[in-house]
């Protein structure tokens, strides 16, 4: 076989384990999402969606690191993955996007679909092109900031992969992101990866770091011909041929250009001068990420299901998860079985020894507003009723704490030794930072007193 044939069929072969891969993830992950809606989660269930995404572990990053805990619905498995993730995509690139994630790869799917049927392709004008890309960086942006300063997930309801995810127990659960998923989807029909491209904040986030990587996709102009079939392949809109792709954050390491290129040795994947071949590239950043999930797996740093945020002493509904059963519910908002049963709704013969996601008719969501209406109907004692303190966030003021945890603004005041003057409609942190003091004291003030009332 002449060794142009040979290196034609390596090409293609290249591409044929990378669409292997990416639709065993798809298949894995999409099983892994149905599961869910049959077995529901925590200890004895099937992960959730946000217990299985990386993008989680950096929305989380910051309540874990300044408060101990991860975000409600965020579990330690999505930080394992966030640090595989960003450690291969450091070392080798985004192999992360080009070669494992199944959005990536309903995307790609999708296209590949299109482009059978023979719908053509839409090449956006480069500056417009240009612009367009920048809209992903103001998502990441935007939902870093919502996400670290209100301590919740802002965009859940909003992110396709979640809705994909849901899809089996219906559309109706993820309204937005189902009609995200599908719009992304239909543009993807004339521009291949819109979702990539233009929209996906934890893409942003990899083609920030990936200018960093030490393997780069490198065109040599020596041996190259200019054909510009290079281009043509790039699943994101790249252009190898005309531009230098080396330290382009945009690039996913799919090696889609190298299939294309009809010349040996003209588009390479390598560490400096070393080349390296896009099938060791994209192999090593596939271990690297296998490395780390079972590393924590093996020292017992993986876990799928979310934990409630450290024992307070105060009884909230925002610590019931999905997984738990009526008889954790009940201790977990501080009720009796019979209560929270007359709560929700629900007969006195309901079994109360499995979990909520598996009996008819029961909605999480649905029976955690009851029982919060419930039990500020019913309860008179203020833990049983007020936020968690240690939920609160720097940037309420004295007023807005007194009022919201039903504390006395003289006690707070005096438990923190501030003087009497200080401005009570001012952010807490920016009270306490020239002091050289921490928000936390303030949470720890206001579990001491509201454990104090009577």
């Amino acid at each position: 076989m002449p060794s142009s044939e040979y290196n034609k069929k390596q090409k293609d072969h290249l591409q044929y384990l990378r669409y292997a891969i990416l639709l065993f993830f798809l298949i894995f992950m999409s099983w892994m999402g149905y599961r869910h809606q049959l077995l529901g989660g925590g200890p004895a269930g099937s992960p959730t969606v946000d217990a299985l995404c990386p993008f989680g572990g950096l929305e989380s990053i910051y309540s874990w690191l300044k408060e101990g805990y991860w975000l409600r619905r965020i579990a330690l498995s999505s930080f394992v993955l966030f640090i595989g993730v960003t450690l291969a995509t450091l070392l080798t690139g985004r192999v992360f996007c080009g070669w494992i994630c199944p959005l990536g790869a309903v995307n790609e799917f999708f296209s590949a679909g299109s482009r059978k049927l023979g719908i053509k392709k839409i090449k956006l004008p480069p500056a417009f092109d240009k612009y367009l890309r920048y809209l992903k960086y103001v998502i990441l942006l935007l939902i870093i900031y919502t996400t670290w300063k209100f301590g919740t997930l802002t965009f859940r309801d909003y992110d396709p992969w979640a809705a994909w995810m849901h899809l089996s127990a219906g559309w109706s659960e993820f309204g937005y992101g189902t009609a995200v998923l599908f719009a992304t989807l239909f543009a993807g029909v004339f521009i291949e990866r819109f979702w990539c491209r233009y929209l996906c904040p934890l893409g942003a986030f990899l083609a920030l770091i990936s200018k960093f990587s030490l393997v780069k996709v490198y065109r040599d102009r020596s041996p190259c011909i200019n054909c510009g079939k290079c281009a043509v392949a790039c699943p994101v809109g790249l252009t190898p041929d005309k531009d230098t792709i080396q330290g382009n954050g945009e690039c996913i390491t799919c090696g889609r250009c190298y299939s294309a290129c009809p010349v040996d040795g003209a588009m390479n994947s390598g560490y400096k001068s070393k080349n390296l071949t896009f099938l060791k590239t994209s192999i090593a950043g596939l271990l690297i990420f296998a490395a780390v999930v079972a590393g924590a797996k093996t020292i017992g740093y993986w876990q799928t299901y979310a934990s409630a945020p450290p024992a307070t002493g105060v009884k909230s509904v925002d610590n019931v998860f999905g997984w738990m059963n009526l008889d954790q519910i009940a201790k977990t908002v501080g009720l009796d079985i019979k209560s929270v049963l007359e709560a929700s709704g629900l007969p006195d013969d309901t079994p109360t020894d499995i979990s909520i996601k598996k009996i008819p008719g029961v909605d999480d969501e649905e029976l955690k507003d009851a029982l919060r209406e419930y039990m500020q109907k019913n309860i008179g004692s203020v833990t049983n009723r007020l936020p968690n303190p240690q939920e609160m966030r720097g940037s309420v003021t004295l007023s807005q704490i007194s009022s919201e945890y039903m504390v006395d603004l003289k006690d707070l005041i005096s438990e923190l030794g501030l003087d009497g003057n200080v401005d009570l409609n001012s952010p807490v942190k920016d009270i306490l930072k020239p002091l050289g003091r921490e928000v936390q004291e303030v949470r720890d003030a206001i579990q001491k007193l509201m454990e104090e009332k009577p």
